[in-house]
């Protein structure tokens, strides 16, 4: 599956999209990543682990999840190659893990929140999101690129991110 994330100027314009594509309200999710960077790395885009510790999750896991994944940037569109993704009952336990297996080679570097809702229609989901200290957006989620690339081009946009959110908010945030 390929995505993009835009900012949004304006979320009414995305409530109204999504009511007149018929787009599906699927779930609300509420959650904190507690974002951790490779020590050896070049970019948290390339290489990002979290502890994800939900407030709301509708979703069928448990509530705390710790992932490994690497984000890949073709032509503006983002896929992911998770390599890890492991769930726990308690963020202690998942601290834990994290620690006892990647302290050598990760440090925590930053807590990013986020809450939204995630729509479905056909062959896209769009998760419209609130994160902290970003604002809106949206992230679209497809296989088929056009159909991203036909969403965006409908939208009044502030900015299309080509990098990962944990990335973006690394350099907006200007941690060292």
């Amino acid at each position: 599956m390929f995505y993009s994330r835009v900012l949004l100027k304006n979320e009414t314009e995305i409530k109204k999209y999504l009511q007149d594509n018929h787009y599906q309200k699927v779930c609300e999710f509420s959650f904190y990543d507690l974002i951790y960077i490779n020590k050896n790395g070049n970019s948290i885009t390339d290489d990002t682990l979290k502890i994800r510790v939900y407030y709301h999750n509708e979703w069928k896991n448990k509530n705390v999840l710790v992932i490994l994944k690497k984000a890949i940037f073709t032509n503006g569109q983002k896929e992911d190659r998770v390599l890890l993704r492991k769930e726990f009952d308690m963020p202690e336990s998942a601290i834990k893990y994290v620690e006892e297996n990647y302290e050598e080679q990760y440090t925590f570097a930053f807590k990013l929140e986020k809450s939204g809702v995630q729509y479905l229609t056909g062959t896209v989901t769009i998760w419209l999101e609130d994160i902290v200290d970003l604002g809106t957006s949206i992230e679209i989620g497809s296989e088929n690129v056009e159909a991203i690339d036909s969403i965006i081009q409908q939208l009044d946009i502030v900015e299309k991110l080509d990098l990962s959110v944990p990335e973006y908010m690394y350099k907006k945030l200007n941690i060292q």
